[in-house]
């Protein structure tokens, strides 16, 4: 994950520091790298995430949005949709990697509106991001509630009650974002390395005036977005998995009861799927927490080697991947899902036609 709000920014003016034998990987075999990831394989997972979540979307509204778990999963496919649309944009890509990296060579009118650009997709990137990985711990508290309190289930969660918290969630990451959009500021000013005038994006008056607000936000957000979301669903889906194991074993002779549950257990899977995929993400995008030499948030931070460049990118790419497979497991685990699929792409097969 990128983070333009909560890092340095890049220094411009300073030179290139010679690596040499400490770097891993040359320079040439990095920029390959990078061009494979950042124009192929990246946008290649977007756009297969981008339809998939369409088609998720489609399919839940036909299924109804009665159940809290239908909902749920609405919500999070919008918010997957809106990262991955927010994720690979021009503006981002034309600042970060195109030409002079870290800059708009073009003219004021041309960079000044790229900017304004920049700052909504990032804004609609991150809180999009912020939804994404908050929303899988109200899926477990709403699959713990299911299993554990299955009498009291339906007056705890309610369709009024999960669109009420759905809401409340993106409220406040698209609040937070908006927010730390305020850090950054649009420059235009002659530059010496370039021997041209060029648009940068720096950090603003108010972040200067602000850093003890700023480390704590950073801190927040790094609570509310990874570890505290990951760490309670991580607990949850193993609670959630002791407890059907047990369940299956004391109910493996009882078929009646098993088929009356086994809607309610399909559901539990795709949950627990969902679940797991977004645990192994944030983990992944916890490496900085650890490895902080070798991962960075930012490829413009702290004159970052080309092993941390890639490791940056491969980050994004688990975030991408997260935000993409939600579908592939629909279609694995629920034949619903699937049947519905298919009448969606062959709507004229399966309805009859009806002529004049």
């Amino acid at each position: 994950m990128d983070c333009y709000y909560c890092h340095d920014e890049s220094d411009h003016n300073a030179t290139d520091i010679s690596r040499g034998e400490s770097e891993l990987l040359s320079d040439a075999l990095t920029v390959f790298i990078l061009q494979v990831l950042i124009y192929g394989v990246t946008p290649g997972i977007s756009v297969f995430g981008v339809a998939g979540n369409i088609l998720s979307i489609a399919i839940l509204r036909r299924h109804g949005l009665r159940k809290c778990s239908n909902i749920l999963l609405i919500s999070l496919a919008l918010s997957d949709l809106l990262f991955l649309l927010g994720f690979n944009n021009i503006p981002k890509l034309l600042y970060d990697v195109v030409g002079n990296a870290g800059m708009y060579t073009y003219s004021f009118d041309l960079s000044f509106a790229l900017y304004v650009m920049f700052i909504i997709f990032n804004i609609l990137n991150y809180a999009s991001l912020g939804v994404s990985l908050t929303l899988p711990l109200l899926i477990t508290c709403e699959r713990l509630a299911a299993v554990f309190l299955p009498l009291k289930f339906r007056d705890v969660f309610t369709p009024r009650r999960t669109w009420c918290s759905v809401f409340c969630i993106y409220a406040f990451w698209y609040a937070f974002f908006m927010h730390m959009s305020l850090y950054l500021t649009f420059s235009f000013e002659f530059f010496e390395p370039v021997n041209m005038t060029v648009g940068l994006i720096k950090r603003s008056q108010y972040h200067r005036d602000h850093l003890g607000t700023v480390h704590l936000l950073e801190s927040l957000m790094s609570y509310l977005m990874m570890k505290i979301p990951a760490v309670a669903t991580l607990a949850g889906c193993i609670a959630i998995w002791l407890k059907i194991k047990w369940v299956s074993l004391a109910r493996r002779q009882l078929t009646m009861k098993r088929a009356r549950d086994a809607t309610r257990s399909h559901t539990t899977r795709i949950l627990l799927a969902v679940c797991t995929v977004y645990t192994i993400t944030c983990a992944i995008m916890s490496l900085p927490t650890f490895i902080p030499k070798y991962v960075y948030y930012t490829m413009t931070s702290d004159a970052p080697s080309n092993l941390s460049k890639i490791m940056y990118h491969l980050m994004n790419l688990a975030v991408c991947v997260n935000c993409s497979c939600n579908f592939v497991i629909y279609i694995l685990l629920n034949k619903n899902f699937r049947d519905t699929y298919r009448a969606l792409l062959f709507t004229c097969k399966i309805l009859p036609f009806r002529g004049g």
